[in-house]
């Protein structure tokens, strides 16, 4: 009689129901990840494809060296973001999402659509095109009371 192997788990199966404990942790790890002030530029524009790092401080906009790089460092100890150098002179980087980057799109797309929706901003420049009107915002919804 053979004997079958065994699988070993480092990481424990996630529960069937998740506790309101557990829910609340979860997302805020989430939410941890996209805290910091640029990255979800940095998350969006790496989006369209990989950049440089000169590249990413030009399209990002207002964003100081020192802050650009500590937010690409955040966000590649976070798996969320690759960084590849390449043995040149001048020195070239280059910057991309990883795979868990590219999930995060999702969830960012998500909350842009759910922002989209349900919260009004004033502060948002109107986009015209010729001949049609601008899209006017939804007006902020009021949840009822229990």
């Amino acid at each position: 009689m053979s004997a079958q192997p065994q699988h070993i788990h480092s990481v424990p199966p996630p529960p069937l129901e998740a506790s309101d404990y557990e829910m609340v942790r979860g997302t805020r790890r989430a939410i941890s990840l996209l805290s910091g002030k640029w990255s979800v530029e940095v998350l969006y524009l790496l989006a369209s494809g990989t950049r440089r790092y000169s590249e990413v401080l030009h399209e990002v906009g207002e964003i100081s060296k020192k802050t650009l790089t500590q937010t690409l460092r955040t966000l590649e100890r976070e798996g969320l973001v690759s960084r590849r150098p390449y043995p040149e002179v001048p020195p070239r980087v280059e910057y991309s999402l990883t795979s868990l980057g590219w999930s995060v799109t999702a969830l960012l797309m998500a909350l842009y659509e759910w922002s989209a929706e349900h919260l009004a901003d004033s502060a948002r420049p109107q986009r015209h095109t010729f001949g049609v009107a601008p899209h006017e915002p939804a007006p902020l919804r009021s949840v009822p009371n229990p």
